[in-house]
């Protein structure tokens, strides 16, 4: 395509203003080689005109022809037909040379490609569904990801196929480890225990005066002192039921800055055997059994204070955390606190911030009904 001659918008205004008043322009200069290029072009189109005007004539004479055809062809021989007529059922296919001669000038074949398939036959275009569509669109997403946060390339479905399985391997070997390395301090708590059951059937057989149920329990408790700390104690006819907190699961516990108590449950029968020894799993257990503990150091600490008034009992609960808010309500006195714990495990992970967990404490009048609940 030749090049197009670029005019200015300001010489363009300027002939269509002399134009339309009619004034005088002055109109560029052809050249004698251009005159006789342009004048050879007009030679050329005019010849084109007059093969395609002899090209159409042609043409129609044709049609003509193959429009006319049907009527020649329906003037017959009246001697024909009747000969036709007995001879019976004749074939009237035309020959390839009369399709020829009628169809010439409308000989139209539908396109096929170079595997012969035309266009009927041609395979359309598949649709992606929306999974599809999804799927890709995160792809795209992750690679975009990937180059913003300075990823030289993505890793192959095969390398991360393979870096999954490496990371489930290390953690099925470490569950595995963490629950053999619990197998063993089970074992040894076990043999702690029946040492300390011992212990306490040499201590019933000590004092000359008969043991009381509060004696026994006693006893008890300094007999599995070694073992952890006690938490309740309930008798059964045919033994008794003890919850525990080993020391070596509370210190365990506080490594890894754990808040719920780590709570055994140990059956002993009759005879100060050991029945059963496992860990309680159950969170709602463990919540109330974290606030049946922190119940237990309130009414220690309070019953070795010399008064028994409110700034005792406030003592004895600023002992187990930081008190945020106390007042006196209907029923007798609450008290909102932070405990220890909690705390620490606040400014040691968290730097100080929050959320604050805290509980609450109520108490009648006489703090003999005392309840804890966590906020």
């Amino acid at each position: 395509m030749g090049n197009k001659k670029n005019i200015s918008i300001r010489k363009l205004a300027v002939l269509e203003r002399a134009k339309a008043l009619g004034l005088a322009f002055k109109r560029p200069q052809m050249s004698d080689l251009e005159r006789q290029a342009r004048e050879w072009k007009r030679q050329e189109e005019a010849e084109k005109s007059e093969v395609q005007d002899e090209s159409n004539a042609e043409c129609g004479m044709r049609n003509a022809d193959c429009i006319l055809s049907p009527f020649n062809s329906e003037i017959r021989n009246p001697k024909s037909e009747i000969k036709d007529a007995g001879s019976g059922m004749q074939n009237t296919e035309l020959s390839d040379s009369e399709h020829a001669e009628i169809n010439e000038g409308f000989d139209w074949k539908p396109w096929r490609s170079d595997q012969g398939e035309g266009e009927k036959n041609s395979k359309k275009p598949e649709r992606l569904n929306t999974a599809s569509i999804a799927r890709i669109a995160r792809k795209i997403m992750a690679r975009e990801w990937a180059r913003a946060l300075g990823g030289t390339s993505l890793e192959s479905d095969q390398a991360g196929i393979e870096r999954e399985a490496v990371q489930y391997k290390q953690k099925k070997a470490a569950e595995t480890e963490r629950k053999e390395l619990e197998q063993q301090r089970a074992h040894k708590q076990r043999t702690a225990l029946e040492k300390a059951l011992r212990s306490f059937g040499r201590s019933l057989l000590k004092p000359a005066k008969p043991v009381t149920p509060e004696s026994a329990e006693i006893l008890l408790k300094e007999a599995l002192s070694e073992v952890g700390e006690t938490i309740s104690i309930t008798w059964q006819p045919d033994g008794c039921r003890i919850l525990l907190e080993p020391w070596e699961e509370k210190k365990l516990k506080r490594k890894n800055g754990e808040t719920l108590p780590a709570v055994f449950q140990t059956t002993v029968d009759d005879n100060l055997m050991l029945t059963s020894y496992q860990k309680i799993e159950d969170p709602l257990l463990l919540r109330q059994t974290r606030n049946d503990i922190i119940i237990k150091k309130i009414r220690l600490n309070f019953r070795k204070s010399p008064g028994q008034d409110f700034h005792a009992f406030e003592n004895a609960v600023a002992e187990g955390g930081r008190i945020i808010q106390s007042m006196e309500i209907d029923e007798g006195w609450k008290i909102k606190f932070e405990p220890w714990e909690e705390m620490r495990k606040r400014n040691l992970e968290r730097k100080g911030r929050p959320p604050i967990v805290t509980n609450v404490i109520r108490a009648d009048k006489d703090f003999t009904h005392i309840s804890c609940e966590r906020i």
